[in-house]
């Protein structure tokens, strides 16, 4: 009898040929009729709760319970699918077979037992198997569809309510259906919360932050460093953020307020969510700071004074926050020689400077160094020039003992050890005899000793820095009559000055560092007119300029007005101008006294000038007075109408007094004026304070015109006077064709009374805060 071989028992793999794809196509749909009825009812259970959210109900229903429809329709068909798979087992090839013969009307199972081996020798029996062997199979099979069987799993026909509730709820959602299919597993807690986002650059950068909208696809630039601020306002629960590879830290705060700062260090994609529902994402490239840059633009030198002269440029991205020299003795030993040099304004993206620093005092001074430029940024990064060599300048001592004390004190600083026992006892030597060599220059001798003894004992490089100066002090001692000393105290004060201006420290420090300027601008001519050189005996050549004392006084003053009208970057420059001039010094006994000279009429039109910047600062003060009278905001210690009368009154006669002498346009412009001033004072004597405010506004603008003209009488005077011109190239002015742009007397006399003005406007706490925070902005425009 035949039997079945294992092949056609159970077959898998990809079909050999047609009939084997046919037997695969029947136990798939054999499988799917075993297997969609078990889906029932795990389908039913989630898709009336998607027929819910098509409704839109779960709007108007706390998440709560949202939640627990959620947690039970997934919890029954879960169930319900354990329990419809529990036995289910995947159709057989055989059974598969036997579908494909039932379905195509074939008998005798041709299909299912092509493959079977006739067992025995029965002759007979081989020839009806080979007959059946041989009958030809159809052309044509045939697969019925599949039959669910659901009306077993469902007889209640709950099926059919499905596909109406589904129906239904696509109708109601219509363009809505996405939205409202995420809402079926969506709290919906990011739909009402709200943030606030910006980004703070570095304070050193300057930079305003910028604001972020949640809808922003642009990719964002800020400076690396920049700290990404978020304020979530309105969630129920904590939101989450991603920053890329930044370090985000948690959101914290409670009641629906969160927060949190990101430091962005590299390049980011931040996105913050509520609930799952993304409530601001934006693309944040962070541009890393870039190191300065610095260069000389000439090669260092010396000038007359024998100062050194560094002229370089320097830029950054974000500003210039220092600049300094390193120099080391070339080929030899010694520390470096740290050269710090002032910058004319604290944070300048690009600037290009000259600078005058006195190394004659240090012991590298006659000594050729190699040097590079350094530039630092607000955060500590450095850029490098490209090296240099050049010889330190040294003063020229004529004092034997001088130049010796200044030859070991060079010893000291580049030798070692035993270059220090040298100089040891070379200073011993130099202090022998001293009835003979030393009578009346107990001091010096005694400095002799005090260096030998601090070479001896010393033990640190702050012991050998102690003999160095010690060395110095008593050179500039033996030489020239202080003179010396006079320089370079000029110098170190022009650089403190220069640091003040960039560094805004208040008015008060800045005048009293000019009084000490002019004081030691005063040791240091006294000095030079004491010590002629040679070549200040001599004639001077054709086309020299001239400086006289009071030229220095006038460029002097006229920073000490830049400083106090706000315009000190004007006032830096200058200052160092003036350095530069008293480098580039020689004293001459071959000409008269500068240029600077005032003639009795133009000193008489300058002290009128200062005499009107004071009234017009007084007017605007009483106007300002007359209009918190008419708001109702009156200082009782004024008086009322009356007293502001009265005051009024005596502003108009102190005008009348410094008017006597005046002529020409200017005393016209004042006696309007001085008109003005009179009606203003009836208008307060009868309480009418709109026109008393009118009035003493045209007074204050024919006060201004008035103070314009003399200005520029003054300065006609001085161009006429003489027809001489200053060391600068300009007839009646320190300061010539510099490039620097001076306003005139009448300009800095207003721009300081308006300074002055805000100045205690904004000291008035009574004032609104918004009109003291103006100020406050205004002030620090100066």
């Amino acid at each position: 009898m035949p039997t079945s071989s294992p092949r056609t028992a159970s077959q898998t793999g990809y079909p050999a040929d047609p009939l084997d794809f046919k037997i695969a196509q029947a136990r798939a749909v054999l499988g799917l009729e075993k297997l969609l009825p078990r889906l029932w009812p795990a389908v039913g259970f989630i898709g009336f709760y998607l027929a819910l959210a098509l409704t839109g109900v779960f709007a108007f229903i706390p998440w709560p319970l949202q939640a627990l429809a959620l947690a039970a329709t997934i919890t029954a068909s879960a169930l319900s699918l354990v329990d419809g798979f529990a036995d289910f087992v995947w159709p057989h090839t055989i059974d598969a077979a036997r579908r494909l013969e039932r379905d195509s009307g074939l008998r005798h199972r041709p299909v299912s037992e092509r493959h079977d081996v006739l067992v025995g020798n029965d002759p007979f029996a081989q020839a009806l198997w080979t007959l059946h062997r041989t009958r030809a199979l159809p052309g044509k099979f045939r697969i019925a569809p599949p039959r669910m069987g659901l009306a077993e799993r469902d007889p209640q026909g709950l099926r059919w309510y499905l596909l109406i509730a589904l129906a239904t709820g696509l109708v109601l959602a219509r363009g809505d259906t996405g939205a409202r299919l995420i809402s079926a597993f969506d709290s919906g807690a990011g739909a009402a919360a709200s943030m606030d986002a910006w980004i703070d650059p570095p304070p050193y950068t300057g930079m305003p932050l910028t604001s972020l909208h949640p809808g922003d696809d642009n990719t964002i630039t800020v400076p690396q460093g920049s700290v990404l601020n978020l304020r979530v306002h309105g969630a129920p629960r904590r939101p989450g953020l991603m920053a890329g590879n930044n370090a985000a830290p948690r959101f914290t705060g409670d009641e629906g307020e969160y927060s949190s700062n990101v430091i962005l260090s590299s390049d980011a994609r931040v996105r913050v969510q509520v609930g799952g529902h993304a409530i601001g994402k934006w693309t944040i490239r962070a541009v890393p700071d870039v190191p300065p840059m610095i260069s000389l633009t000439a090669r260092p030198s010396a000038t007359e004074q024998k100062a050194t002269k560094f002229a370089f440029k320097a830029s950054d991205d974000y500003g210039v926050a220092s600049a300094r020299a390193v120099l080391r003795p070339k080929g030899g030993h010694g520390k470096p020689l740290i050269v710090e040099l002032p910058l004319p304004e604290s944070s300048a993206r690009s600037l290009d400077q000259t600078s005058y620093i006195d190394l004659t005092s240090h012991p590298y001074a006659g000594l050729v160094v190699e040097g590079r430029l350094e530039a630092r940024d607000a955060i500590g990064q450095v850029g490098t020039s490209a090296p240099f060599t050049f010889q330190i300048p040294a003063r020229i001592f004529t004092d034997p003992l001088a130049r010796a004390l200044i030859e070991q004190r060079q010893h000291l600083a580049t030798s070692d050890a035993a270059g220090r026992q040298t100089v040891m006892l070379t200073l011993d030597a130099l202090a022998i005899d001293p009835d003979r060599f030393y009578d009346g220059k107990h001091d010096i001798f005694l400095a002799l000793r005090g260096a030998f003894n601090g070479v001896k004992n010393a033990h640190t490089d702050a012991d050998i820095s102690r003999v160095e100066d010690l060395l110095w002090q008593t050179a500039l001692k033996l030489e020239r009559g202080g003179l010396l000393s006079a320089a370079e105290e000029l110098r170190k004060l022009q650089m403190m000055i220069m640091a003040a201006l960039a560094s805004g420290a208040p008015q008060d420090v800045i005048d009293e560092l000019l009084k000490r300027y002019n004081e030691a601008m005063q040791r240091y001519m006294q000095a030079m007119a004491a010590n002629p050189t040679q070549d200040s005996q001599t004639a001077l050549p054709p086309g020299a300029k001239t400086l006289g004392e009071n030229d220095l006084n006038t460029l002097l003053k006229t920073i000490q007005q830049l400083t106090q009208a706000g315009d000190r970057e004007a006032a830096a420059k200058l200052m160092a101008l003036l350095q530069s001039m008293l480098e580039n010094l020689h004293t001459s006994q071959a000409g008269g006294g500068g240029s600077g000279e005032q003639t009795p009429q133009n000193k008489k039109l300058n002290d009128a000038i200062q005499k009107f910047g004071g009234l017009m600062g007084k007017q605007r003060d009483l106007l300002d007075k007359t209009f918190r009278q008419s708001q109702g905001q009156s200082d009782p210690k004024d008086g009322g109408a009356q007293g502001l009368q009265k005051q009024q009154n005596d502003l108009e006669k102190e005008l009348q007094d410094s008017l006597k002498g005046l002529d020409g346009k200017s005393a016209d412009k004042l006696r309007e004026a001085g008109k003005a001033m009179g009606e203003a004072g009836q208008a307060l004597g009868r309480k009418d304070m709109g026109n008393a405010g009118s009035a003493q506004n045209q007074a204050l603008d024919a006060l201004r015109q008035g103070a314009q003209e003399l200005a520029d009488e003054s300065e006609q005077g001085g161009r006429q006077a003489g027809g001489k011109e200053d060391p600068l190239g300009r007839t009646g002015s320190p300061l010539g064709n510099t490039g620097i742009k001076i306003p005139g007397q009448a300009d800095l006399a207003r721009a300081r009374a308006i300074l002055e003005e805000l100045r205690r406007r904004a000291a008035q706490m009574n004032r609104p805060q918004a009109e003291r925070d103006y100020l406050d902005r205004l002030l620090k425009a100066f």
